[in-house]
């Protein structure tokens, strides 16, 4: 223990003295690259630390625009093999969090990504989502992650302590996650091997666990917000990560966090031997907001009824002097980001390798500029670098909205739709429309509750175009994984890798019953529903992409929930006119009015006194 403790003392006194000599003697900005090749910058303000953050703004059709945060940050270097509890051992922490490092040390996970995802993202206007769609979620709370362990059982008790800590530094019930509700996807989410994508194994006899799991009835608040950005080294206190505010960023159309973490190390083919790993995480946040509704809401916080100056009448449509149909939303508009987060950018962040970076893809009808002490500044590529620590603000402006940077077409649409009537069965309807000329190969994964018990059996497909109305299910699907339900231990598994063809929509139907359910697995608001988690589709060709559809909300039988109150209060009643009646019998009996009288008369005062006159009067003898 104190060999430990002057190791860790002279390792202190030893950085001191470096960032010291780092802090007088400057290098102008000179580069550096320690073992693991991870690059530092030292300025004269000290050593920078591999970090960067990026913020891309693009505005959408309608009045909409989506800003997308980027972090990245790397760990420091370890060696798999080392134990923390050697003497000649110490944990060093920078800009990587501390509250997750040692939870993926624990828990042995090699891969982890966490998404908070609430809203509607409109791919027929807006196209692709952001990212390809690989940092989005389904609506709610979503967690999968790679985990070591030497058998399925070790997997899942390291999973679990996974989603209980997971659950307790992001103030989300990622606890209720259980059994139940995870799954082990084998055609979906599954990285490629081991030696493709640099996944290591730092015991050979393990092997690689890929859990899934989610909750599509989790909100998403500010409270999931504030433990993220105190993940980042800048605490939400400087650079682009100071214009995050949870009143502003939830009052959105569709926003999406999300977290990733990857194990990598310098040489695959040696870390069993002493080589040198690190983790690498990225944070993003991805926000869509309304132009027009943010400044009406800013200027008049309480909605308020229009006054006539600001009421237009479409022209192009009947009208008269007494009513009109509304004209569509004006397409010349400015705004500042300070309008839709409520605060400037508070200077750069002085920790990153590279300076804070904002991006802003616009048209020339666009004018994108930066404000810096009551000046704006432009520049040609409309990319700003945040150099000094001040406030900075992004104003933009444009004549005709609707004109936007070219978007990207999004490869297939896909949706999904409850089918049948009826509290005792239903059915799921999914459609899929391939609107380019090339194929789409796909993979398709599905999660159902256990209360939903599917027919394989009744799996059909219908193509709606002549042309390919002879298309069997087996001409579509290549592959198929199917892990039935187990009542209250697991849930339903589908998986399946299709091609759909080219200018080409197609539909996949089959049918489910509906198992009853204890009373006590009824939520409190067992009338709005059972929320059913997302579809997940990964696109494998052409072009590698990743969405998921809106979640359903299915209707189980649910009991009477008063029909308890109701018999226990008839059930009191009863027993309480029972019990009084014979209690009057036992305690009480019948006598006429005159005895009654007479009783009365010999318990009133006046009667006692005189009987004890008399008593005194004999016993004196007079």
């Amino acid at each position: 223990m104190l060999c430990n403790t002057m190791v860790s003392i002279v390792h202190t006194l030893l950085f001191l003295i470096g960032l010291a000599i780092a802090t007088e003697e400057p290098l102008n900005n000179a580069e550096g690259t320690n073992v693991s090749g991870q690059k530092f910058r030292i300025m004269e303000t000290g050593i920078q630390y591999p970090y960067e953050e990026h913020l891309n703004i693009r505005p959408l059709p309608h009045n909409h625009l989506l800003t997308s945060f980027e972090f990245e940050m790397n760990s420091e270097p370890f060696f798999p093999g080392d134990s923390s509890l050697d003497f000649d051992t110490y944990d060093h922490y920078t800009v990587f969090p501390k509250a997750i490092e040692p939870l993926l040390r624990r828990t042995d996970v090699k891969q982890l990504h966490l998404r908070f995802t609430r809203g509607y993202w409109d791919s027929e206007e807006w196209g692709r989502l952001p990212h390809d769609g690989f940092k989005s979620g389904g609506s709610g709370v979503e967690l999968w992650a790679l985990i070591e362990g030497s058998s399925k059982e070790d997997a899942f008790k390291k999973w679990k302590t996974l989603a209980n800590s997971l659950s307790g530094s992001f103030c989300a019930s990622i606890n209720f996650i259980d059994v139940s509700k995870t799954n082990y996807p084998v055609l979906s989410f599954n990285p490629q091997d081991r030696e493709e994508q640099g996944i290591p194994l730092f015991n050979p006899t393990n092997n690689l666990y890929l859990m899934h799991a989610s909750l599509a009835n989790e909100p998403i608040c500010t409270e999931n917000l504030t433990p993220l950005l105190k993940l980042l080294p800048s605490k939400g206190k400087s650079g682009i990560s100071s214009l995050l505010d949870g009143h502003k960023l939830f009052d959105s159309t569709w926003h999406n966090m999300a977290i990733d973490v990857k194990t990598k190390c310098v040489d695959n083919n040696h870390y069993l031997n002493n080589g040198e790993c690190f983790f690498e995480m990225e944070a993003n946040v991805d926000v869509v907001s309304h132009i027009p509704s943010v400044l009406a809401r800013n200027k008049n916080p309480i909605p308020k009824p229009l006054g006539g100056e600001d009421l237009y009448c479409d022209l192009s449509k009947p009208y008269d002097g007494y009513q009109c149909f509304p004209s569509p939303e004006t397409t010349e508009i400015q705004f500042s980001l300070s309008d839709l987060f409520g605060k400037n950018i508070s200077g750069s962040n002085d920790l990153s390798f590279t300076h804070s970076r904002i991006c802003v893809s616009i048209t020339d009808n666009w004018l994108a500029t930066i404000k810096m002490d009551e000046g704006l500044f432009g520049t040609d590529d409309n990319c700003f670098d945040l150099t000094e620590n001040r406030n900075y603000d992004i104003y933009m402006e444009s004549g005709s909205t609707n004109e936007v940077a070219q978007i990207d077409d999004v490869p297939i649409y896909v949706s999904r739709s409850l089918t049948g009537y009826g509290q005792d069965h239903g059915g799921l309807r999914t459609v899929f429309s391939n609107p380019t000329s090339k194929p789409v190969r796909l993979s398709y994964y599905e999660s159902l509750p256990w209360f939903m018990r599917i027919y394989l059996s009744t799996l059909e497909m219908e193509a709606t175009s002549e042309a390919h109305k002879n298309l069997t299910l087996n001409d579509i699907v290549e592959s198929r994984y199917y892990m039935p339900s187990i009542d209250r231990k697991r849930s339903t598994q589908l998986e399946f890798i299709m091609t759909i063809p080219a200018n080409c929509t197609i539909s996949l139907a089959y049918e489910f019953d509906k198992a009853l359910l204890h009373f006590t697995e009824y939520p409190p608001d067992a009338n709005h529903g059972f929320e059913i988690e997302s579809l997940i589709i990964t696109i494998l060709e052409p072009v590698p992409y990743q969405l998921r559809t809106a979640t359903l909300l299915v209707y189980l039988s649910t009991p009477d929930f008063s029909m308890p109150y109701n018999v226990i209060i008839i059930s009191s009643t009863i027993m309480g006119l029972i019990f009084g009646t014979l209690y009057n019998l036992i305690t009480k009996r019948m006598v006429t009015m005159e005895e009654a009288e007479n009783i009365l008369a010999t318990r009133s005062i006046k009667y006692k006194l005189m009987m004890l006159r008399q008593r005194i009067l004999s016993k004196l003898g007079l």
